[in-house]
């Protein structure tokens, strides 16, 4: 017995996606990778043991005696050039995890609009086959009509002709589907079974959005600018590490050593002067450094508003596009296409008259679905920008 195909609706799609994307996987492993730095960068510094064993022998030669030695000694890190270096490896991390939320967001926007991009195929494709059934209904009325001498053969010619071009156009469309499937499929890893549907129609919504309110959320929330802030952090951080360096760290160390004349132990402590390097280009360009990436940050933010901005420019146009076909386009087209299959029938038009209210209907039918579909898009293109799912 056959297996029914697997249904799946959109949220079950964007599940599987982002369980099996391949670049998102990949970006995860390097989150937790970043995270892992940062752990491993918290405890302190291993100390280092040093043993020592030789023989020694007087100037006179009286004396000879082995000798030997250990010492054990430790590192301490300056407390605020630790702070901050500590910081810069979770400033990396955080960074790295809202890299992977931009990379997510916009995954998803895409995969919403693979996913609408294969409904419209697929009502396209219901009406063309009722299109291309209609047709061929009004072929056998006239076949019939021109054995009967009423019209001329030419007339089934032509809807003989039309009637093709309608599967020829259905063969296109197919396809196209096929593409789209696969395309999804690509984006979801190839984790798709063999036969699958899915579950959704072309529908518009109308959903009022508050530019300001989004224009806020985006420059507060989206992922890109909490990367880029992560990333001023980290430059600020490598700033202020670097000129911290210029006080050296402190080295304690414990001996005890048998030497020719007996036994020696005792504690010391180290540390580096900063005589001929005291780190002035160092600091220099990690200043610079920072002012850039403050100065991309100011940039980026002003490219999310004025994107948010622009996106729901677009978004509000396409609702005005369908509102218009809904109010009055697709009405009138019903109802003229209804005359023209009457007149038709009862001799009062032409064939060409009636073909024409025939491209006419399929060609506003179309437009609509395809102003659907716009209007998706532009509302997945407006969650990108926002950095957020819209409710």
């Amino acid at each position: 017995m056959a297996q029914e195909p697997q249904s799946l609706d959109l949220d079950e799609i964007i599940r599987i996606g982002l369980m099996n994307n391949l670049t998102l996987l990949a970006e995860a492993r390097e989150v937790d990778a970043r995270k892992a730095a940062f752990e491993a960068s918290t405890p302190l510094f291993n100390p280092e043991l040093e043993f020592q064993a030789g023989s020694g022998k007087s100037h006179d030669g009286e004396i000879s005696r082995n000798t030997k030695g250990i010492s054990l000694t430790q590192s301490l890190e300056n407390p605020l050039k630790r702070k901050y270096r500590l910081q810069i490896a979770e400033s990396d991390w955080h960074a790295a995890e809202y890299h992977y939320q931009a990379l997510k967001t916009a995954f998803v926007s895409d995969l919403k609009g693979i996913f609408h991009r294969i409904l419209l195929i697929r009502e396209e494709i219901g009406l063309a086959e009722k299109n291309a059934a209609s047709l061929e209904e009004i072929q056998r009325l006239t076949e019939r009509r021109a054995r009967l001498g009423e019209v001329k053969e030419l007339e089934g010619i032509k809807l003989r002709v039309e009637a093709l071009k309608t599967r020829n156009g259905l063969a296109r469309l197919q396809a196209e589907l096929e593409l789209a499937r696969e395309d999804l499929n690509k984006n979801l890893g190839n984790s798709l079974p063999p036969e699958y549907s899915l579950q959704g129609n072309l529908e518009y919504v109308r959903s009022p959005v508050e530019e300001s309110a989004l224009v806020e959320k985006a420059l507060q929330s989206h992922p890109r600018i909490k990367q880029r802030e992560m990333e001023q952090e980290l430059s600020e951080n490598r700033w202020n590490y670097v000129r911290w360096q210029r006080f050296p760290d402190l080295k304690l160390a414990g001996f005890m050593n048998d030497e020719l004349h007996g036994k020696v132990k005792g504690v010391g402590i180290s540390l580096e002067i900063p005589l001929w390097n005291f780190r002035t280009k160092e600091i220099a360009e990690a200043r610079s450094l920072y002012e850039k990436k403050r100065t991309e940050l100011n940039a980026l933010r002003q490219e999310v508003g004025t994107d948010v901005r622009s996106r729901i420019s677009r978004l509000k146009l396409s609702e005005k596009t369908i509102e218009l076909f809904e109010e009055e386009l697709l009405k009138q087209a019903d109802l003229s296409l209804t005359i023209a299959e009457v007149s038709y029938r009862e001799g009062e038009i032409s064939l060409v008259d009636y073909l024409d209210s025939q491209r006419t209907h399929y060609g506003i039918m179309k437009d609509y679905r395809s102003s659907l579909y716009q209007w998706a898009l532009d509302r997945f293109a407006l969650e990108k920008s926002v950095g957020a799912e819209l409710k």
